[in-house]
This record gives C-alpha cells, structure tokens and sequence, in this order.
C-alpha cells in the first residue's frame, strides 16, 4: 500500500530532519519518496545525456555510412534499388543526381514512392506497368479511399491521356486462356507465335477449364477472410493428380483470393509430398508466371456477395498467370452477377470450357476417362493413370505391381518387392532377399575342412576355407602354463586372463589376470588403504587411489560437530567448521529471523510480552527480563472442564492432570506426582516438566565458575534447544546474546578479501618468468580464478597452495631441463603424476592433501638434488665410485610408499656423508647458495680461488696474491706473493665460471668474454 502512495517528504522538510531513526513510519515513508523522486531525476538526466551522445553518435556513423555507399554508387553503371531503398537511400539519391530513372511495375507504386526517387537533375522518367493490374496498397485504408493515394502515377498520367505506348503483344499465355482477358478487359492483346507452340497438359481434356459448385463457403477470422474446404480439397487433389503427371512441383503454382484459404491449403499440403509446389494469395502474385495454375476463388454464400472479385484489376492479375494451362474451381452463379465475370463465363460456355467436373483422361489408356467434382473422384485415378493393372513385365521377370500410372514409363524407380528365389551358388542356394535388393554371396552354412589345421568347420558356401578363422579352441600352452583362450584359427592371446593370485608392488595381494606377472603394468590395488588421516578419521579410500598412502582421498565422513547454534555441522570432514548455512530458527511472539544461521541476528526491538495479573516485564523482547518467574496457580480451566495445571503468565499444557493421569505424573525428575505440581509445557518439543525441577535445571549453570559452552539449554528430555519460552526468557536471550558474540567475533576474523588477492596477485606476479615457462597452462589458470568479481577465503586458500606448488614445481622442471639431461624421464613422470594430484584438487586443500602434498614435494626435490649431484658426478668422471651410496639412497628415494619424516633424515644423512667422501666442488653448498655468495661479495670474474685440497677463499682488491695465509679447513697455504699464487693453488672455476686469476699471465680478456674485438 505505502508503494502506490504518492506523497513524499518537502525538502525544507528534510532539512530539519536530524536523526533518522527517530521519525515515525509514516514519515520515513514520506521521506523515502523524496529520495527516489530525486534518484528518478539523476537517472533521467543521466539517460537524457547517454542519449545525446548516443544520437550523436548514430548520426556520425549514418553519415560515414552514406558517403561509402555513394562512393560505391558513383562507380555504378546502373543501380537497382526497390521503393523501400529509395527511400532509405534518398539522400545518397539527391547528392547521386541519376538523369534517367526507370520504375518497374509502376501502376503498382505509390506516386509518392516515385516522385520521392526523383532529383532535379532527372532528365529522363521511364514509366513501365499496367494499371489495370493490382493498384498500390496504402496501410490506411480511409486515406486511401478518401484521397485516392491508391492511384499510382503511371495511372494518373495515363487517365490525363498523357501520351503513352502500349506492347500488344502478350508472351506468355496459351490462346485459350489470353481470351479470358482480350476483349474482356483488355481491348486489343495479342499473341505472340511461340504461345502457339505449347503442348497440351497431360492427363485432362483441357488445357482451360473452370469447374462450378454450390459448397458454402465459411467465414473465419471475425469475418475478415474467408475459406472454402470443398475448393482446398478439390485443388489439393488436382495438384496431386498433376504431380502424377510427371509434372514437377515447380511447374504448379496455387493461387487464392483469400488468406485463410491460404492457411487451409497448407494445411492439406504436407511438404513431404508437396515440396516445390508454390501457394500464394493473388495479390502476393504480379509480376509471377507459372506453367500450370491452379485457382481457387473460395467465395460461395446465400448473400451472393463476391467481395473484391467483382474489382477488374485483381480478376486480371489472377486470370493471367498461367502459361499452358489453367484450372479454377468457383460458384459460377455467384460470380455472374458481376458484369465481368458474366462476360468471362459466356466465352468459356461458348467452347465448352467451364463445367461441374472436370474430365480426367489416361495417358496409357486414353479410351478410359473419368469425371472429377469433388476430391473424392480423384479415387478412379490413384497414380494419376487409370485403375486397371499396370502389367509392364519388370527386369526382374515380374509383372508390375502397381495401377496404370504415367510417371516412370520406363519403371526405372520401381522397386519389386516379391521374393528373389534366383541361384546363388552351385549348391542351388536361393536368395532370401527381396527381388529389388541386390543379391548377396551366399551365406548358407556348409561343412568344409579348413587346411591350416584339418578341422572340419561350418563355413559360409561363398567362402574359401583357406580364409576362414577356424572356431575350434585352441589346444596350445601359454609361457605362464595355462592354456590359450583364443579360437585355433587365431593368433594365441598375448595377455593370460585365468585368475591368479598377484603379488603387487605395494606388497598387497589380490585376484587378477595371469598377464600382469609378466607384465611391467600392475591393475590398480583395491585393498582397503584403512590410513588415519590428519583429521582422525580412516581414509576409506584403496591402496591403489592412495597411490600407496602417498596422496590419499580427501575424507568422506560428515563432522557432524554441535555448531553454536546447536545444529550440526553438515560439511565433509573439515578442521574448523564453517558458519551453519540453514535457515535460522530463533523467534519470538513478533516474528521470526529468515537470515542463515551463521549471520548474526537483528534483535527484536518490540516490547516483552511477558505479563499476567501479578507482575508484567518492561525490557524490549531481546533484552533479559526484568521480573522474576510467577509461581502462582494458573486461575484458567482447560477444554475438558478440569483446571490448568500451569503456572500464571505461562502458556497452559495441553495435558489434564485427570485426565492424561498417566502422560504428566509419568516420573522423570521425581517431583512429577506431588498433587501440587505444576508443570511447564516447553513449546519447542512439547514434553511436559514439572515446575520447579525445570526451575533448578535452567539455573545449573547461571554461578558456576570456570568455562561454560556457549549454547542454548536443551529440553532435559530430548536435547531440542530450548529457543521459546517466556518463563525462561532471560535464560534464552542471554545464551543468544553470548550465540551472537561468537558469530560477530567470527566475522570480525574474516580476513580482508581484497587485501589477500593483492597479495597473492603479486605473488603471482613475481613468480611469472619460471611458472610461464614451464607450467603455462596450469598456471594462467590461476590468472583468471584471481580476475574473478566474487572470491572466498577457501577459494583464495586455493589459489595460494596452488601458486606455491606451481612455483616449486617450476623450479624442479628448470633444473631438470638444465641438470639432469643424463637421467631418463622417470623424473619427468614423476612430477606429472605429482601435477596431476595437484589438479585433482578442486573444492579445497585438505589438511591431509597439503600434507601429501608437501611430503612429495619434498621427496621430488631430493631425488632432483641426487639426480643433479650425479650428473656433476659423471662430468668429473667420479660417478662409477659413487654407485653404491647413489643407489642406496635412490632406494629410499624411490619407494612406492609415503616418504616419511623419517626417510627425509636418512636421505639428507646419507647426502651429506655422499658429498663429504666424494667432494665434487669443494664448495659444500647448493647451487642457489652459490649464486647468493657471488652475487653478495660482487667481485669480478678471477677473484676466486681453492686451496690445495680443494678448499674455497676469495682476494681481494685487484684479486692479485700479495700474502700468505694458512687455510681455515686443512691449514694449507693460501695465496702466494707478488701477485703470483704458490703451487698447488688455483682459481676456482666452479664459483664463478673464471678460466683465469683475475691478475695474472694468462689473464688476456678471457675472464670477459667476447667483446667484439
């Protein structure tokens, strides 16, 4: 109601307004329309100027239109343009000038259509039409009557006897149908030689023939149109007589002087037998020829009303299609009354051309003929011949099946559809096809014996024996011992299938094919893998799609944890549970909170309810109540006349104290069959308590000291949360304020979306040159989750695992493209499996999963460290000593079960006693660490040098020796004098790639690469 209002709020008004919420409701109403008064104002402007600008912007695109097409045009010999693009075009037109203009069917265009294509610069108008034809059609039919705009030019101008030339000659029309028109309405027509040449239409006795009837017509569309059945069925049939004919649907055309005569013609015409076959209404027509027409003139009524029949120029467009023949089905006696058509009928009685039926001759037959005056007689020719056998003796042998038909004389199309019997072999195997189908090799079944192996076989007759597979088993041995299960014409199978006991990689055990011993390929594991998982629970997944314990399924039991609001949380097995989504429940006697239950509740800001005759609460309904419980006798009487057995102010049980004797002194607490009792009818659960046991149960927790869960009470009954109840009001708001306080200290800890995505997009961003290159796909993926409007914290959690194990698995693929190009690609395989883990994981990263994750990641770093260590290894030439120690820890490496914390020490244990017996650089650090070392202390190429034993030191300065120094590892000497090294010192080529001491003989620009001298 307040909506459809319509008075809002004055502005000085507002102007005095200083606090919102203080104004009554009719006024924030008032005032809410003065707000949306002015927003339909800015928004009005704002479409007013986005329509200026658009309009603006239609009018530069219109012009820039106009000049190419009149470039275009100016190139043009000739243009044609219908009176629509005249119009549309008009300016191009005028700036265009064209000095000769030709209108084509002018009596049929508005003069204002024609004087609008006209320019100044028009020397030359060239009228071509017939104004005893169709006239234009204005859309306004009073303007056109009253100020005759249904008058073309061409006519205006021929009636102002405007000198005009006239062709006399018509090309189209058979003699026989031109004298329906000359004299008739046409004073002098006429005919070309070559319409003398036109055969006559097969299978009727005419080649013009007007067919008379007295079926009603009927009036559909409020009277607007007419249609005849009897003419629609009649017509129908005679196009399907003339199809038979031979004729194609594109020589027929059907012609109507009304639309729902229309409509019903296509009804009766379905395309799959009339496809080509045109059907238009009669104004739709000028300018269209066609060799045979058919025409149907509909109107037939008591009234003898002919409508627009009785106009000349449409009885001339619609008598003047035809070419070779014409057939028009109408009420002669209607159509006399007109002048015109009394005239046309005489001419057509006076050569027997207009009848009750039309006479159907047989082309095959022709002493045969028949009469048709409805579509029923059709009947006596139902393939367009007669209905005596056809009798042409077929390729076959077999007599035609089909009536007298004209169509296919020669029977190419004609299929026999009686049985073959012809012999197929020397057996005297019959044919079993039909006698049109192509005869087959014959597929009988005999016995022959197959050479290969001499076993008698039943192989198809037309068969060599030679090529047939035997079917016999095959008696031959697999290598495994059991025998081959392929037919003896076949090669043995290569893969056994018996059912064997296999023992796996895991170290399970399970039934599967034979061919999986010999075989490097193993099915997957289905023992239970019975796994405790990070969160407690056992994986219910198998040995096989925990990949041996290394990547497990994500948990599938509930949580099903008490949430705050006392439900349970409904999630997949989760760490820390997400705010409940179901409807919340809290309410109260004014009304009922329909936000989720994880969002925090508008408080109910109505006055408490809670009163009776002693005492009354003056607190708002959220606020904890300001009077105690009423322990009074409820004073009411029940339904059953008995009285209540409640206390004042509460809402009276259902149960009688008499008569539901059994139900309310049932004994719970203990005090339920004192005949004082009172009792209290929780109304979340319907149970009854008594009084003061219900009492002490909401005070238990009210003075206990220490931490108390923060939830609602429970009926003591069934556990339902206790969530209306006006005795225990204050008990009930006080748990939903302490309930709201946790749900708003949950939303406080949400972090801040935005300020995560920035983080991780320029993480992201840091970390493009390495992930593009080797993770492109996977990673340019994380491009577009980041672009996207709505994003959660479990969907940016997401995002940041994904960027982490994309940017590690990046750096692994890089050393192995630079380090490791003397290992095969089981390391490849490696992370590919790892990248699929990766990808398999959609909703979000489990603890369980990052875990996995995290201890594969761990184990592919290591094994790309000892692939790396032996690669450096076999350039020294030291790999052949180390094998042992590399094959020991590949060993652990490599294993198909998870790689453990305690693996993890043994295979770093194990590295460090690799590089401390064989010390392959001296260095003692990883690549990276080298890289941060030289790149710290920035000295130039040279300036690093080793120890006897191999041991690493740095000059300073100009990198040159100037003194003696005792190593700090083995306490060899160090340096030399004069810038010159003492023996057994050298540069150290693997820091920093020198070939040369930076001050030394040798030291001819080689340390700086080519500089182009």
């Amino acid at each position: 109601k307040e909506l459809g209002k319509s008075s809002a709020m004055t502005e000085a008004e507002e102007r005095h307004i200083l606090d919102v919420w203080s104004l009554d409701l009719q006024d924030r109403w008032r005032l809410y329309r003065l707000w949306v008064s002015r927003y339909r104002i800015d928004l009005r402007t704002k479409a007013q100027v986005s329509e200026q600008t658009y309009q603006s912007a239609v009018d530069r695109l219109t012009d820039v239109k106009r000049k190419e097409n009149l470039h275009v045009l100016k190139n043009a010999m000739v243009i044609g343009m219908t009176t629509t693009g005249a119009a549309k075009f008009r300016n191009a037109l005028q700036e265009l000038c064209p000095r000769v203009v030709i209108v084509e069917e002018a009596a049929e265009v508005l003069e204002a259509h024609t004087i609008t294509t006209l320019s100044e610069a028009c020397q030359h108008l060239i009228l071509i039409g017939d104004h005893q034809q169709l006239k234009p059609s204005a859309t306004v039919y009073d303007l056109a009557k009253n100020f005759h705009l249904e008058m073309s030019m061409f006519e205006r101008l021929v009636n102002m006897k405007v000198p005009f030339v006239r062709l006399n000659y018509q090309h189209r029309m058979r003699p026989d149908i031109a004298c329906l028109l000359s004299p008739h309405i046409y004073s002098e027509l006429e005919n070309h030689p070559s319409v003398f040449e036109y055969d006559n239409i097969k299978g009727l006795s005419a080649n013009l023939f007007f067919v008379e009837h007295k079926q009603r017509e009927e009036e559909i569309k409020d009277g607007k149109s007419h249609q005849n059945i009897h003419e629609a069925e009649f017509v129908v049939a005679l196009c399907r007589y003339l199809l038979h004919q031979d004729y194609k649907p594109e020589q027929i055309t059907i012609l109507t002087t009304y639309t729902g005569q229309l409509f019903c013609l296509r009804k009766l015409m379905p395309s799959s037998e009339f496809a080509g076959v045109k059907v238009h209404v009669v104004d739709k027509y000028q300018g269209e020829e066609n060799d045979i027409v058919l025409l149907s003139l509909v109107r037939s009524n008591l009234q003898g009303k002919v409508g627009f029949l009785s106009i000349p120029n449409r009885v001339c467009v619609a008598l003047s299609r035809a070419k070779k023949g014409l057939y028009c089905i109408c009420n002669s006696e209607i159509l006399s009354s007109v002048q015109l058509w009394s005239n046309i009928f005489h001419t057509l009685r006076e050569k027997d051309q207009v009848g009750k039926a039309l006479t159907l001759c047989c082309q095959n037959h022709p002493d045969r003929q028949a009469k048709a005056s409805c579509a029923e007689d059709f009947k006596q020719a139902p393939e367009g011949g007669c209905t005596q056998p056809c009798q042409f003796r077929l390729d076959c042998g077999h007599v035609c099946p089909r009536v007298c038909h004209p169509s296919d004389p020669e029977h190419k199309t004609v299929k026999c559809r009686k049985n073959c019997e012809k012999i197929l072999c020397k057996e005297g195997h019959k044919c079993t096809r039909l006698c049109y189908e192509d005869c087959p090799e014959c597929r009988v079944k005999v016995e022959k014996v197959v050479p290969q192996c001499r076993h008698l076989q039943m192989v198809p007759c037309f068969q060599n024996p030679q090529t047939f597979i035997c079917q016999e088993p095959c008696q031959k041995l697999l290598e495994c011992g059991h025998p081959c299960d392929s037919v003896c014409g076949e090669p043995c199978t290569r893969k056994c299938i018996v059912k064997v006991i296999l023992k796996l990689k895991c170290g399970h055990s399970q039934n599967g094919s034979c061919h999986y011993n010999a075989g490097k390929d193993q099915p997957e594991c289905k023992t239970k893998c019975k796994h405790q998982l990070k969160c407690g629970h056992y994986c219910s997944g198998t040995c096989g799609k925990c990949y041996q314990g290394r990547f497990h399924s994500p948990c599938t039991y509930r949580c099903e944890r008490l949430l705050v609001c006392s439900h349970k949380c409904m999630e997949p097995c989760t760490r820390n549970c997400p705010p409940c989504q179901r409807p919340c429940e809290n309410c109260c006697k004014h009304s009922n909170c329909m936000k989720t239950c994880g969002e925090p509740c508008a408080p109910c800001v109505e006055p408490c309810e809670w009163q009776c005759p002693h005492q009354s609460c003056s607190k708002l309904c959220h606020e904890p109540c300001d009077r105690p419980p009423c322990n009074e006798p409820c004073e009411k009487t029940l339904e059953c006349g008995h009285p209540c057995i409640g206390l004042c102010g509460d809402k009276c049980p259902s149960k009688c104290r008499i008569c539901n004797e059994g139900e309310v002194t049932e004994i719970f607490f203990g005090t339920e069959d004192d005949p004082e009792a009172r009792f209290i009818q929780l109304e979340d659960c319907i149970h009854f308590i008594e009084s003061t046991a219900m009492d002490h149960y909401m005070r238990l927790d009210d003075n206990r000291e220490g931490e108390v869960a923060v939830k609602l009470k429970e009926c003591p009954k069934c556990k339902t949360p206790i969530r209306k109840n006006l005795r225990y009001g204050s008990h009930i708001n006080r748990s939903l304020a302490e309930i709201e306080m946790v749900k708003k200290k949950i939303q406080e800890q949400q972090p801040d979306i935005n300020e995560i995505r920035l983080t991780l997009q320029n993480e992201w961003q840091a970390n493009f040159s390495i992930c593009v290159e080797y993770v492109e796909k996977e990673y340019m993926g994380i491009k577009g989750k980041l672009n996207k409007t709505y994003l959660t914290t479990n969907d940016l959690r997401i995002l940041e695992n994904e960027i982490y194990f994309l940017t590690k698995v990046a750096k692994l693929l890089k050393a192995e493209q630079e380090n490791m190009s003397f290992f095969d690609d089981k390391f490849r395989q490696r992370v590919t499996q790892f990248m699929s883990w990766l990808s398999g994981v959609s909703q979000k990263f489990t603890d369980q999963q990052v875990f996995n994750l995290q201890r594969e990641l761990q184990r592919l770093t290591l094994l790309a460290d000892l692939n790396v260590r032996c690669q450096t290894a076999d350039k020294m030439g030291k790999l052949d000593k180390m094998q042992t120690e590399v094959q020991e820890i590949r060993h652990v490496l490599e294993i198909s079960d998870q790689f453990t914390e305690q693996d993890q020490r043994i295979v770093e244990d194990a590295m460090k006693s690799l590089n401390e017996k064989f010390p392959l650089t001296g260095l003692g650090i990883d690549e990276d660490e080298r890289k941060m070392i030289v790149s710290a202390m920035k000295m130039p190429l040279g300036h690093w040098h080793k120890c006897p034993n191999g041991h690493v030191y740095v000059i300073t300065e100009c990198g040159g020796a100037m003194q003696r120094r005792a190593c700090p590892d083995c306490k060899a000497t160090i340096g030399g004098e004069n810038h010159r090294l003492d023996s057994g010192n050298q540069v150290a080529t693997e820091m920093d790639g020198a070939q040369h001491s930076a001050w030394s003989e040798g030291n001819n620009l080689q340390n700086f690469g080519d500089l182009g001298f």
